[in-house]
């Protein structure tokens, strides 16, 4: 199996509004040394995303659901039904009878506190994190799931919001130099910021971007 220890399933919003918490989701994943699996991951559109949430499911050993939508927060506003599908479909993996498969890990985001407990009954007992739909408190839990449950070496809360700051920057200023105006260097492809992310690591977490 495709380096499933490694793998981090992402299932969330692919929204404007949910961007900047995917954004710190992929970034302290990467941060970790582990690889995000995203369903938007390809621009190519021939392949049914149903299929590619089945194909990703078994190939990660972890997990990160937000179901933050999952809840109406207007009068006549439906709420977003894939995300607890997604998950309905990794926990049925995990309880399945697969010994490659049944350590599968999972950490559940909402919005605010005991918004699930409302809505999906079937989630009592299990701990959910809620994030305010706060980047920052993404990046709190996220860090402590990645340190506590897969064992990651990851600096503490503020550090890593630091560097992920630093991140921002230098990724900003690479763009434009690239040909990207500043609006336009904040909207690229989800997969092309996460490549940047992989080479602001490689070349040593920079505070500014200097170009060769």
């Amino acid at each position: 199996m495709a380096d499933y220890e490694n793998s981090v399933f992402i299932n969330c919003p692919f929204d404007d509004a949910f961007s900047p918490l995917l954004e710190a989701m992929i970034f302290c994943v990467i941060r970790a040394g582990l690889t995000p699996r995203l369903a938007s991951e390809s621009l190519e559109g021939g392949e049914n995303r149903l299929d590619k949430i089945l194909s990703l499911i078994p190939q990660c050993r972890y997990s990160i659901h937000d179901l933050s939508r999952a809840v109406s927060k207007e009068e006549g506003e439906a709420f977003r039904m894939n995300m607890p599908f997604e998950l309905g479909l990794d926990l049925g993996r995990r309880r399945a009878p697969d010994p490659q498969t049944n350590n599968k890990k999972f950490i559940i985001f909402e919005d605010k506190p005991y918004d699930l407990k409302r809505c999906l009954s079937d989630l009592n007992g299990v701990d959910v994190e809620f994030h305010r739909c706060d980047f920052l408190l993404v990046i709190k839990k996220l860090r402590d799931f990645l340190r506590v449950e897969v064992d990651k070496i990851l600096p503490g809360t503020s550090a890593l919001e630091g560097e992920y700051y630093d991140f921002q920057g230098w990724m900003t200023e690479k763009k434009i130099y690239e040909g990207h105006t500043e609006e336009e260097a904040r909207s690229i492809p989800t997969k092309e910021r996460l490549n940047e992310m992989v080479n602001w690591i490689g070349v040593g977490k920079p505070t500014e971007f200097v170009p060769e």
